[in-house]
C-alpha cells in the first residue's frame, strides 16, 4: 500500500518512519528461533534497548525539517514522546507473562485526568497504587509472526493519514501505547504482511473507536454521527437485505438508544441509498467523520474479495458489536451501573472480539460455511474465547479505568456486588479465567466431534483447525500484549506463567 500520494510533504511521510522504527526500537522485542521454547512453554522475550544517540539524531533530524506542518510535528511529537514513556518502562525490567506483581500503577499517569481532591478520588488513586494484578495461568503456546515490524510500519503511516489531522497528540500516543502490532502478530502468526496489515490498522481503528466514545473524547452528537455513518457503511454492502434493517431497528428499541430511533435509523437509509458509500470515488466521501471514514477504508478491502455468505455474517457481527459500543457509552454518559450478568453479556459484543474471530478466513483465506460457524460448540468457542479475552483486559487496565472513573470493568463490578476489595475480585476474575480456559478447550474438541458426525469435508476440517488455533492465539496475544502494553502505566518486572498440564 501506498500512501505517498496522500502527503504533500515527503519530509513528513520519511519522518514518521524514522519515528516509528524510533519507538519500535524501545518496546518488547520478541525473540524467535534459538529462545522459542518447546511444547507447554511460553514464547521468551528479550528487551533491546536502543541507545540515546538515537532519539538525540532523531529530534535533530525533525528539527531540520522546515516543510513539516504543525499538525505534522504533532504526530512526529506523539511518537517520540510514547518511545520515551516505553523506554522508561523497559528500563524496570520486563516480564514475559505474569506471576501475580504489584502494577504500581504510576501518579504521573493521573496527570493526564482532571485530579479532584475530594476524598473518593483519593481513594480511588490509592486502590489503583495497591491494585495487584492476580495470578493466572493459560495453556496455551505464543508465537510471534515475524513480519509483525514490517507490518506495523506501514499500519502506523495509515493511522496518521486517517486520524493526525483530528486527534491530540495526547490521544495518538495513547493509540500508540497500546501495541496493537504486537496483538495482532501474536492473533495470526501465519498472516502474510498486507493481511496483518489490514489487522493492526483494524485493531487500531477499533481502540480509536472506543477512546472517542468515551465522554470526555466526544460529544454526543459526534457520537451518533459517527455510529450513523459507520452503520450505513455495513448495511450498503446490502442495501436491500432486510435482516441488517431489523437488527438495526432493534438495538435501536433499547432504552438508552430510544430517543434516536426514528431519526437514527432515516440517516442510515439515506445514506445508503441516496449516497452509495461503497464506491470509488474518494471525493464523495470527504463528508464522514474520520472514525468513519477509516472504518469505510477497511471494510472496502476486506468484503471486496470475500464470498457474499462471508460478507453477511460479518455485516452482521460488525453491526451488532460497532452498536454495543455505543451502548456501553450511553451507560458512562448516564452512570447505568451493570450488573455482573449484564456486564458480561454486553462486554461479549462490545468488545468486538467475535469480530476478529470471523476476520480470521480473510485473514489466512479459508473458508467456513454458515451451517459449521453457527453451530452450538462453534458459537461456545467463540464465546469463550470472548469472555477470555476480554477479563484478561479487565484484570490489566482496571487501575488506570478506576481512576478515570471507567466502572465497566468486571474486577470493579465483582468488588461492589460481593463487597469484597479490589483484590479479591481480581482473585475471582482469575479464578473465572482458569474456567474459561478450561471451557474453551472442552468446546474446542466438542467442535472437531460435531464435525466428524456432520461429515465435514478436508477443507472444512482444516478451517476448523485454524479456527481454534486462532481463538487460542487470542488468548495468549491478549495477555502478551496487556501486561506489557505501557498504556495500563505499570512498572513492569520479571515473572512467568506456568503452562497448565
Amino acid at each position: 500500500m501506498n500512501y505517498s500520494t496522500s502527503y504533500k510533504s515527503i519530509g513528513f511521510k520519511t519522518m514518521l518512519i524514522m519515528a516509528t522504527q524510533l519507538h519500535e526500537t524501545c518496546m518488547i522485542s520478541t525473540t524467535h528461533g534459538k529462545v522459542c521454547l518447546k511444547q507447554k512453554k511460553l514464547l521468551g522475550q528479550s528487551v533491546e534497548l536502543q541507545c540515546s544517540p538515537l532519539q538525540t539524531s532523531m529530534l535533530k533530524a525533525c528539527n531540520n525539517v522546515s516543510c513539516m506542518n504543525a499538525s505534522h510535528s504533532n504526530t512526529i511529537s506523539s511518537m517520540l514522546l510514547a518511545t520515551r514513556n516505553c523506554h522508561a518502562h523497559l528500563q524496570q525490567g520486563v516480564h514475559g507473562n505474569h506471576e501475580g506483581r504489584n502494577t504500581s500503577y504510576r501518579k504521573v499517569g493521573v496527570g493526564h485526568m482532571q485530579t479532584t481532591h475530594n476524598m473518593e478520588m483519593q481513594q480511588r488513586q490509592q486502590d489503583a497504587l495497591d491494585y495487584v494484578v492476580p495470578k493466572y495461568t493459560h495453556p496455551f503456546i505464543c508465537k510471534m509472526n515475524p513480519n509483525v515490524e514490517e507490518a506495523n510500519k506501514l499500519a502506523l503511516v495509515w493511522f496518521a493519514h486517517h486520524f493526525q489531522s483530528s486527534m491530540s497528540p495526547k490521544d495518538f500516543e495513547d493509540i500508540c501505547l497500546v501495541n496493537c502490532h504486537y496483538l495482532a502478530g501474536a492473533s495470526y502468526p501465519e498472516a502474510s504482511i498486507s493481511r496483518l496489515e489490514f489487522v493492526i490498522e483494524f485493531m487500531i481503528w477499533l481502540f480509536t473507536m472506543d477512546d472517542q466514545s468515551l465522554p470526555q473524547r466526544s460529544s454526543l452528537e459526534e457520537l451518533v454521527q459517527f455510529q450513523q455513518e459507520t452503520q450505513a457503511i455495513i448495511m450498503s454492502t446490502f442495501p436491500e437485505d432486510k435482516t441488517l434493517q431489523d437488527n438495526l431497528q432493534k438495538y435501536l428499541n433499547d432504552e438508552r438508544a430510544f430517543e434516536y430511533n426514528k431519526e437514527f435509523l432515516e440517516k442510515v437509509l439515506a445514506q445508503v441509498t441516496m449516497k452509495p458509500l461503497l464506491e470509488p470515488d474518494v471525493n464523495d466521501h470527504q463528508h464522514l467523520s474520520p472514525i468513519a471514514s477509516s472504518f469505510r477504508d477497511l471494510w472496502v478491502k476486506a468484503i471486496s474479495v470475500m464470498s457474499k455468505e462471508w460478507n453477511l455474517r460479518f455485516a452482521k457481527v460488525t453491526q451488532r458489536d460497532v452498536f454495543a459500543n455505543f451502548l456501553e457509552s450511553q451507560n458512562l454518559r448516564h452512570d447505568v451501573n451493570h450488573s455482573i450478568s449484564s456486564y458480561i453479556s454486553e462486554r461479549r459484543k462490545s468488545g468486538l472480539i467475535e469480530t476478529y474471530i470471523v476476520l480470521l478466513e480473510f485473514i489466512e483465506d479459508i473458508s467456513l460455511p454458515n451451517t459449521i460457524y453457527y453451530s452450538v460448540p462453534m458459537q461456545r468457542l467463540c464465546e469463550a474465547t470472548t469472555d477470555a479475552v476480554c477479563w484478561i483486559n479487565d484484570v490489566w487496565s482496571f487501575p488506570k479505568e478506576l481512576v478515570a472513573g471507567e466502572v465497566a470493568n468486571l474486577v470493579f463490578l465483582i468488588g461492589k456486588e460481593k463487597g469484597c476489595s479490589y483484590n479479591e475480585a481480581a482473585q475471582i476474575v482469575a479464578q473465572m479465567l482458569m474456567d474459561k480456559f478450561k471451557e474453551m478447550q472442552f468446546a474446542s474438541m466438542e467442535l472437531k466431534e460435531y464435525c466428524k458426525i456432520h461429515q465435514a469435508t478436508t477443507s472444512q476440517m482444516v478451517a476448523i483447525d485454524h479456527y481454534i488455533s486462532c481463538c487460542n492465539n487470542f488468548v495468549s496475544a491478549a495477555h502478551l500484549c496487556y501486561s506489557q502494553s505501557a498504556r495500563y502505566q505499570r512498572v513492569q518486572t520479571k515473572s512467568t506463567v506456568i503452562p497448565l498440564t
